[in-house]
C-alpha cells in the first residue's frame, strides 16, 4: 500500500528532528576564500583517505568513555560528568545517559559523510560537549544532520542545534510534545517523520512529516500502530510498527510511504542493526528476524529454531545476516532458508557493523571482537581495552 504525498496541513504536535547532510571536510584548518573553498569544506576538520572508526565504549556505572582507534588501536579517555547507564550514536556524537534525566554528549572526533557517489572521511579532536538534564526519564535520541532529539517519558522531546554541537555548543531549539506516549522522531529528507497520537497516555498511531518545531509539512501522513525501531537507509527511512514495517522514500520532491505487511506479529520492539550506507537492515525477537530492504521496499521474517535471539544485524549483502543468541554465538544465516551458514562462540553483550567488519564486546575479558562477517565469521582480531566495555557503539563508520 503505498500513501502519496498531501499538500494540507495536519493538526497535531509532535517531536521531531531534521535530516540534512552534513558538509565535508578539507585538510586545511583555515577557510580560504569563498570562489576557492574546496567541495565539502569544514572548517576545523581534516579530511582523510579512509574511513577513522572507533570503538566508544564505558563501564556500566563508571565516568569515563574509552575511545578506541581500529586503525592503531591506541585508546583515549573521555573524562564523564554523568555515571554511563546507556550510549547511543549518532556517526560522530556520543550520547551517554545515566539512565534517568540526564545526557551527557562526547564529540567522538571522527565521522563520516555520504553523497551516495563518493564519501568523505574526517576527523577533528574528541571533547565532552556538556550535559543536559531533561524533566522526565530519556527514552529515545536521535541525532543527524543539523538536529538532535532526545525523547523523554512524558511523551515529550528537546530539540537541540546539531550543527552549535560541532562546535562545541549546547543549544537548545524548541521543547515538543507528541500528544503520545511514543517520543519518536525519523529524520528523513530534510524533515521529521513524527510518530504521532491523540493521547498522551497511549502509543502513537501514524507518522506525519513535519519541521523541527514540530509543524506539519503537509507532505505526508501514514498510519502505524506503535512505532518502534527505525533506520535511514539509502533506499528510504523505516519505521516499525506493531503490524508492519513502514517504508518513506523521497522521489523528487515528494514523499511516500509504502507499508509493508510483517509477516509475524507483533514486530520486535528491538533496535535495527544495520551496515553504514546500505539498504538493509534487521532487528530479533526472540525466536527469529525481521529483515528489510528499504531500496526494494520488501520484507522477511526468518524464523530461527532450538535458539533465543538477542540481537541482529545486517550486512546488506542481500543474502545472509548476522545474529546474537542467548548462549553466547554469533551466527550468520541465510535470509531465504534460516540455514546457519556459520557460527562462533563469542560472549557478547552487543553488535555493530560498519562496511568491513563486525565488533563484538566482551566485558569480562575487556576485549573487543573484531569479526570478518564475509569469511565465516572469522576472528580477525582481539583488542583489549583498559575498562569493562558493558556498553559500546562505533563512531566514524
Amino acid at each position: 500500500m503505498i500513501f502519496s504525498t498531501t499538500g494540507r496541513l495536519l493538526g497535531v504536535t509532535a517531536l521531531g528532528l531534521t535530516l540534512a547532510v552534513s558538509a565535508c571536510g578539507s585538510p586545511e584548518r583555515r577557510p580560504p576564500d569563498a570562489s576557492e573553498t574546496p567541495h565539502g569544506y569544514v572548517e576545523g576538520a581534516e579530511e582523510l583517505a579512509e574511513a577513522q572508526p572507533a570503538i566508544a565504549y564505558a563501564t556500566r556505572g563508571g565516568r569515563r568513555l574509552g575511545l578506541l582507534d581500529l586503525a592503531s588501536a591506541a585508546e583515549k579517555d573521555i573524562a564523564l560528568s554523568v555515571p554511563a547507564a546507556g550510549v547511543t550514536e549518532d556517526g560522530r556524537f556520543v550520547y551517554v545517559d545515566d539512565g534517568d534525566r540526564t545526557l551527557e554528549i562526547v564529540d567522538g572526533g571522527v565521522w563520516t559523510v555520504d553523497h551516495a557517489d563518493h564519501v568523505h572521511y574526517y576527523r577533528a579532536p574528541s571533547r565532552s560537549v556538556g550535559t543536559l538534564s531533561l524533566d522526565a526519564p530519556i527514552r529515545t535520541i536521535a541525532g543527524f544532520g543539523t538536529h538532535t532529539t532526545v525523547g523523554t517519558a512524558d511523551g515529550k522531546v528537546t530539540v537541540l542545534d546539531r550543527r552549535a554541537l560541532e562546535t562545541g555548543t549546547i543549544s537548545e531549539l524548541a521543547t515538543i510534545d507528541s500528544s503520545s506516549s511514543t517520543p519518536l522522531a525519523v529524520p528523513y529528507a530534510g524533515q521529521l517523520l513524527v510518530a504521532v497520537g491523540d493521547d498522551p497516555r497511549r502509543p502513537a498511531d501514524r507518522i506525519v512529516a513535519m519541521d523541527a518545531t514540530g509543524r506539519p509539512t503537509g507532505a505526508l501522513e501514514a498510519p502505524c500502530a506503535a512505532p518502534r525501531g527505525w533506520a535511514v537507509l539509502r533506499g528510504g527511512a523505516v519505521i516499525a510498527c506493531e503490524d508492519e514495517v513502514v517504508r518513506v522514500k523521497l522521489a523528487g520532491d515528494d514523499l511516500t510511504a509504502t507499508v509493508l505487511t510483517s509477516p509475524r506479529t507483533p514486530v520486535s520492539p528491538g533496535r535495527f542493526g544495520y551496515r553504514p550506507r546500505s539498504n538493509e537492515a534487521a532487528v530479533a525477537d526472540r525466536s527469529g528476524i525481521w529483515s528489510v530492504n528499504a531500496a526494494k521496499a520488501t520484507l522477511r521474517y526468518v524464523p530461527v529454531a532450538g535458539r533465543e535471539l538477542v540481537a541482529a544485524a545486517s550486512p546488506a549483502d542481500a543474502s545472509t545476516v548476522l545474529a546474537l543468541d542467548t548462549s553466547d554465538r554469533l551466527i550468520s544465516l541465510d535470509l531465504e532458508t534460516g540455514r546457519i551458514l556459520a557460527e562462533r562462540p563469542l560472549r557478547a553483550t552487543g553488535v555493530t557493523l560498519d562496511v568491513d567488519r563486525a565488533y563484538l564486546t566482551d566485558p569480562e575479558a575487556r576485549v573487543v571482537h573484531e569479526i570478518d562477517y564475509r569469511d565465516r565469521l572469522r576472528t580477525a582480531r582481539t583488542l583489549t581495552v583498559a575498562d569493562r566495555p558493558d556498553l559500546m557503539v562505533e563512531v566514524g563508520r
